[in-house]
């Protein structure tokens, strides 16, 4: 036998294995066992937990207490560019001298 036949055959007899275990842990028995509610969540000795209480209108904590408002209000029509003043432009430069070459 090959190294590249060793390779599928290895590769083969180890999902064989994997499919083995997970059936065996599907389908075993017993107060321990997980059974099949452990991966779906349907296990009926356990309650299931009250939902939690609910939250105050605009929440418990609400405005925080060292909340600053927006400067910008983004629900009113309008650009939100225009809500700021553009920032200053750079000061236009003045063109360097062409220097003339130096002969010598």
């Amino acid at each position: 036998m090959g190294g590249e036949q060793a390779a599928i055959v290895l590769v083969g007899v180890v999902h064989v294995f994997a499919v083995c275990v997970l059936l065996w842990m599907l389908v075993r028995a017993g107060d321990g066992a997980p059974g099949l509610g452990f991966w779906f969540g349907n296990d009926s000795r356990d309650e299931p937990e009250p939902p939690p209480e609910p939250v105050a209108p605009g929440g418990a904590h609400l405005p925080l207490p060292v909340a600053e408002q927006s400067r910008v209000r983004l629900r009113e029509p309008g650009r939100i560019s225009g809500a700021r003043p553009r920032p200053a432009r750079r000061p236009a430069h003045e063109p360097t001298p062409v220097r003339a070459p130096d002969r010598g």
